[in-house]
């Protein structure tokens, strides 16, 4: 999909959050990675982010899923943005 709007998929992540009404954080020391992730002046059609809000959550996490946030506790909460 982030092909189809010339984007990156960590851009597609950030404008995808944008349109939630979320305010990603993403994180990088690499200033070309920070270019690019302000660089999501384009829109996800209301058909994809239907698509995206629709996507099967990650059934687990691994050995990371001992981590609060990865937890089977959280995973309801951190799913429930995409009923918006």
């Amino acid at each position: 999909m982030a092909d189809k709007y010339g984007a990156s998929v960590a851009q597609l992540c950030i404008r995808y959050c944008l349109q939630l009404g979320l305010l990603p954080l993403p994180k990088t020391a690499n200033p070309d990675h920070l270019r690019s992730n302000a660089a999501v002046d384009f829109e996800i059609s209301a058909e994809d982010m239907q698509t995206l809000k629709s996507a099967r959550p990650i059934a687990g996490y691994g050995e990371a899923t001992r981590f609060p946030v990865f937890g089977e506790g959280n995973r309801a909460k951190n799913t429930s943005v995409a009923n918006r």
